[in-house]
């Protein structure tokens, strides 16, 4: 869960615990206090019609008081129903949506009743020989109350939201400097281990920053000692190799040696000549990713990259086997320096040749509008899809006993990974083939001439 999320999940559940708490504890004292009104409205009219009975001049309470209390009742509040009777339960006079059906005793002041399966609050009050009843449906009550009380909690609910809505936009504010820091790390290149502009970060922020910039220069001073270990690792490594391999050659050339000692020192030359290879492989695996740009992009096309490979692959002794599709209808740049892009292609053809040993070794080019597709096919029994991906294991070589580093794929997979590049295989009925892709750009046609 983001940060942004825990932190509206707590204050936004918080603010709403108590927002809830409050808002109930308030509708139910204004459900309350909306009961107390009501009840005050039953008494007031009741006490209204009895001081009216008070001025009606009649010496004695009957039924012909009808006629002169039937107009007093039409003042009383919509919704309230009056009946007026006497000790002995006579019915003088009663409002025309009365229900009572029949004279009850009742208590004088509130009380509840069912009359007629209808619940009622009703209030009495007795002047001299007569009883006032004022009654009020509880049902249209309720009602009455359901539509204060949802007016006065819906201006709530809609306040709670834009609530939850300020904090989510606030703590998105309060989280801008993150934000900005995430950005100005991930835009900066992978050997860009400056310190990193704690200036405009908050208080709380600063401790983190200060321990980042720690672990940077940690981690610039380990990369710095990488790199001088590799370059005096080359240095040293190399030199007395070569040495060694100058002194096998003048030995194999050099007369009176049996043929046992000349095929040994030619063995002797091949392991010099493996373990030189080996340590390129290495030197160049331990570096990639240091000394090169991820977006740097090629200077050469991709045509004139294999034309050199295949110089370089002059001498090896099946080189007659290669062939090569150019498929490249529109000149193009890959997204990858030149150096590496010649690299996995050589491998590629390499490992072609030393697997499948029988029939040619295809290298096809093509490209559509943003990548570059390099397919080596072989056409004997080469390495099956399980074999390829186990190729690019370091140090893997499909026989203990066989030639190579056991590291040519594995640079290969490592470039991909750098260069947003794609490796695959596939068997078929011919062979195998194995796909390398990267990024690339189409080029003018007049820039195309310059680089041929």
């Amino acid at each position: 869960m983001s940060l942004r999320k825990r932190l509206l999940l707590v204050l936004g559940g918080t603010f709403a615990l108590l927002w809830s708490a409050t808002t109930l504890w308030l509708l139910g004292n204004l459900r309350h206090e909306l009961d107390l009104v009501l009840d005050q409205r039953l008494e007031s009219s009741a006490n209204m019609v009895a001081g009216l009975l008070e001025q009606i001049p009649q010496p004695a309470a009957s039924t012909a008081m009808s006629p002169l209390i039937n107009p007093l009742l039409g003042g009383l509040k919509r919704g309230l129903v009056c009946q007026v009777r006497t000790l002995r339960g006579e019915v003088l006079v009663r409002t025309p949506n009365m229900v009572f059906s029949q004279p009850e005793e009742e208590l004088v002041g509130f009380s509840d009743a069912t009359i007629d399966g209808q619940d009622w609050r009703t209030f009495t009050v007795q002047r001299h020989q007569l009883l006032i009843t004022i009654g009020d449906r509880l049902d249209e009550r309720e009602h009455l109350q359901q539509v204060i009380l949802l007016t006065a909690a819906l201006p709530v609910a809609l306040a709670l939201l834009g609530s939850l809505a300020l904090i989510w936009f606030g703590i998105g504010h309060g989280l801008k400097p993150l934000s900005r820091l995430r950005l100005q790390l991930a835009d900066r290149k992978a050997d860009d281990l400056a310190p990193v502009d704690a200036t405009s970060v908050p208080v709380e922020l600063k401790p983190l920053m200060e321990t980042l910039n720690q672990l940077l220069g940690r981690l610039n001073a380990l990369l710095e000692r990488e790199r001088r270990f590799n370059d005096d690792a080359a240095h040293e490594l190399r030199t007395p190799l070569t040495a060694i391999k100058t002194h096998l050659q003048v030995a194999s050339m050099a007369d009176g040696g049996s043929e046992q000692a000349k095929h040994s020192l030619q063995k002797a030359e091949q392991a010099v000549v493996r373990m030189q290879s080996m340590l390129e492989h290495l030197l160049l695996l331990s570096r990639l990713g240091i000394d090169e740009e991820r977006n740097q992009q090629g200077s050469l096309p991709p045509i004139q990259i294999v034309r050199q490979v295949l110089e370089h692959l002059f001498a090896h002794p099946q080189f007659s086997r290669i062939v090569v599709d150019n498929q490249l209808l529109t000149p193009c740049l890959a997204n990858i320096p030149d150096r590496l892009l010649g690299m996995s292609i050589r491998n590629l053809l390499e490992n072609a040749l030393k697997y499948a040993p029988e029939g040619i070794v295809k290298l096809e080019l093509e490209a559509d509008s943003d990548r570059l597709y390099i397919r080596v096919t072989d056409c004997g029994k080469g390495l099956n899809e399980s074999e390829f991906v186990d190729a690019q294991k370091r140090f893997w070589r499909a026989k203990a006993s066989s030639e190579g580093s056991g590291l040519g794929l594995s640079i290969v997979s490592a470039v991909c990974q750098r260069y947003d590049g794609v490796l695959s295989g596939i068997q078929h009925a011919r062979g195998f083939t194995v796909t390398l892709s990267f990024p690339c750009q189409a080029v003018a046609a007049e820039s195309s001439a310059k680089l041929q």
